[in-house]
C-alpha cells in the first residue's frame, strides 16, 4: 500500500513531529501493514524453484535498464511481496488487472487500502500505487502489468530516489545513480546509504519515525537473503548484447512532441554498452518494436529502411556510449504516432533477447498537427509573380527575385557565351566562333557571318572602278546583295539568267567530252 501510515499525520502526532514526508513524492506501495512501526508478514506460494526463476527475471530486467545489480531489486521485491507478481501465487492478496504474464489471469493487488472492491492497492511485486487501478496505469502504463516492465518501472523509481535521496551525494541524474547502485556491496561504504534510501524513500519512513529501525532492518535483511538464497555467482551478468539508456534529445514520450504535418525533426538517443561485444557501424541499428521491424509511419527519407531510423554513430566497446542520429518526419494526417524501437545486432539478435532492453521501453511519440494555410493562389511548386518566382509549403512562403524576369516558375537565365567569341545573347550562331556581330563577311558561301540578317558583302570584279557603268547606266560600284553573294554590275535580270544558261550547257558538253 502506498498510503502507509508513514505518510499520514495523527492530529498528535502533527504537533511534535516537524514535518510528515509533506514534501515527498509518494512511492510505490508496499505489502506492510498500516499500524506504524509494525511490518506485514507475506505468506508466500513460491516455490524455492519458482523463486529462482523470478529472482532471474529480475536480474536480466534490471540489467537490460543498466542495473547491473538485480539483487538489490530483488530485496525490495522480497520484502514486499516475497517476489510475487501474480495472484495466484499470493491469493490471500486483492487481485489486481489481467497480465498475460499470468496466465491471461490477475496480478496480485496491495490489501491495506480498504476493500478490494475500490480497486485500489499497489499493482504487482514492486507494488506501484497512484491511486485506483486506473489511476496507477494512467501514471506508470501498463508495461508495470508484466514482470519485466514492473522490474524497468522500478529500477526508474530506485534511480530517481537515488538522486534526490539525503544519503548520497553527488548524484545529479540517472545515468549517475545507477552507476551508483552498481556499486554497492553488500557491507561496503554505499551499503548503508542503500538501506536509508529505501527504507526513507520507498518505504516513506524516515529517520525521524518510529518505524524507521525494524523497517530497516526488513529492508536489510531481505536483500542479504536473497543474495545469498540464490549466490553470488547467480547475480553476475554478462551478455553479448546489452543496452542501458543514456540520454535522449528527442522530447520523452511523457512529454508533448508537436510537428507539423510533412516536417522533420533531428535528434538522438545515447545508449551505453552493456554487453560483452563491440558495437560497430553497419551492424548494430536501432530497430522499429512493438511490433518487431513494423514499417514506422514517422520514418523520414534519411533512414537506412522504414524499420531502421539509424546505425550507430561510432565503435561502441563495452562499457562505453554511442548514439544513434535521425530525423522523423510527421505524417500527412494529424494525430499521435507513438513509436517503439530497440537496438538490434543485424541478423544475431534483438538486444531485448540478450542482455536488454525490452521491446516497450524506448519510445517516441510524435504528434503530427495541422499546417497553416497557404495564401490563396500560392501552391507548392514554383509559379511567377512578377519578376519574382513563389512557393509555398506548410504555410510558409518562399520567394525568389528574378533579376531577368520569371517565365513559367523558371527565372531567365543570362545569355552565355558558349563559344568564346565574346558575345551572348546576339550571337546568331553560339555554336561559331567565326560568326558574331562584325564579323567580315566572306563571298558566296552563304553565311551570315556578320549576324546582321543577311548574306551581303561588297564584291569587286575586273573593271570595278566606281565610275559610270560600262553600259552609260549607274556606276559599277558595290551593291548589296540579300539572299546570295554575287557579283553585281548593273546587268539585267535576263542578261543573267543568259549567262547562266550559257555556264550551264558548257558544264554539260564539258562532262560530255570528258566522259563523265
Amino acid at each position: 500500500m502506498m498510503r502507509r501510515a508513514a505518510f499520514v499525520c495523527l492530529t498528535a502526532l502533527s504537533l511534535l513531529l516537524p514535518a510528515c514526508m509533506q514534501n515527498e513524492p509518494a512511492p510505490p506501495m508496499g505489502m506492510l501493514m498500516d499500524e506504524p512501526g509494525e511490518v506485514g508478514v507475506v505468506s508466500a506460494d513460491l516455490t524455492a524453484a519458482e523463486r529462482r526463476v523470478r529472482a532471474g527475471q529480475i536480474r536480466d530486467a534490471a540489467f537490460g535498464a543498466g542495473m547491473e545489480q538485480g539483487w538489490l531489486l530483488a530485496g525490495i521485491a522480497d520484502a514486499e511481496t516475497r517476489m510475487s507478481h501474480c495472484w495466484r501465487e499470493l491469493t490471500w492478496a486483492c487481485q489486481g488487472p489481467n497480465s498475460s504474464d499470468c496466465g491471461g489471469g490477475p496480478v496480485v493487488a496491495g490489501a491495506g487500502d480498504g476493500p478490494c472492491a475500490d480497486r485500489q492497492g499497489g499493482l504487482g511485486m514492486f507494488q506501484f500505487d497512484a491511486g485506483t487501478f486506473e489511476q496507477t496505469l494512467a501514471r506508470e502504463g501498463n508495461r508495470i502489468l508484466s514482470i519485466a516492465g514492473n522490474t524497468q518501472a522500478a529500477v526508474d523509481f530506485v534511480a530517481n530516489m537515488v538522486v534526490r535521496s539525503a544519503y548520497v551525494p553527488g548524484v545529479e541524474n540517472r545515468a549517475q545513480a545507477i552507476a551508483w547502485m552498481n556499486g554497492v556491496r553488500i557491507g561496503n561504504d554505499r551499503w548503508d546509504a542503500w538501506i536509508r534510501t529505501v527504507t526513507h524513500y520507498y518505504n516513506g519512513c524516515a529517520p525521524s519515525y518510529s518505524c524507521f529501525s525494524q523497517r530497516y532492518a526488513h529492508y536489510r535483511d531481505n536483500t542479504t537473503g536473497v543474495y545469498n538464497e540464490m549466490g553470488p555467482d547467480f547475480w553476475v551478468t554478462t551478455r553479448d548484447w546489452g543496452a542501458a539508456y543514456v540520454s535522449q534529445s528527442f522530447p520523452l514520450a511523457r512529454d508533448p512532441f508537436p510537428l507539423e504535418a510533412g516536417a522533420t525533426h533531428e535528434g538522438y538517443l545515447e545508449m551505453r554498452n552493456t554487453g560483452a561485444q563491440t558495437w560497430r557501424p553497419g551492424e548494430v541499428f536501432l530497430g522499429t518494436t512493438e511490433p518487431r521491424d513494423v514499417a514506422s509511419p514517422i520514418a523520414a527519407d534519411t533512414w537506412p529502411a522504414p524499420n531502421r531510423a539509424a546505425t550507430i554513430d561510432r565503435e561502441v566497446p563495452p562499457g562505453g556510449t554511442g548514439r544513434f542520429v535521425f530525423r522523423v518526419r510527421a505524417p500527412d494526417a494529424p494525430g499521435d504516432y507513438p513509436q517503439f524501437f530497440n537496438l538490434v545486432r543485424e541478423g544475431v539478435a534483438w538486444f531485448s533477447e540478450s542482455g536488454g532492453p525490452v521491446d516497450a521501453q524506448i519510445q517516441i511519440r510524435v504528434t503530427s498537427t495541422a499546417p497553416p494555410p497557404c495564401p490563396g493562389g500560392i501552391g507548392d511548386a514554383w509559379s511567377c509573380e512578377g519578376d519574382d518566382r513563389v512557393r509555398c509549403e506548410r504555410g510558409m512562403v518562399f520567394r525568389e527575385p528574378c533579376e531577368l524576369g520569371c517565365n513559367a516558375g523558371t527565372c531567365n537565365a543570362p545569355a552565355t557565351d558558349e563559344d568564346g567569341d565574346g558575345y551572348g545573347s546576339d550571337d546568331c550562331a553560339p555554336g561559331d566562333a567565326d560568326v558574331h556581330p562584325g564579323a567580315d563577311e566572306i563571298c558566296d558561301d552563304g553565311i551570315d557571318q556578320d549576324c546582321d540578317g543577311e548574306d551581303a558583302i561588297d564584291c569587286e570584279g575586273p573593271g570595278d572602278d566606281g565610275g559610270p557603268g560600262d553600259d552609260g547606266g549607274p556606276g559599277d560600284g558595290p551593291r548589296m546583295i540579300s539572299g546570295g553573294c554575287s557579283v553585281a554590275h548593273g546587268a539585267s535580270g535576263s542578261q543573267l539568267a543568259l549567262a547562266f544558261a550559257v555556264v550551264a550547257i558548257g558544264l554539260v558538253i564539258r562532262r560530255r567530252r570528258a566522259g563523265w
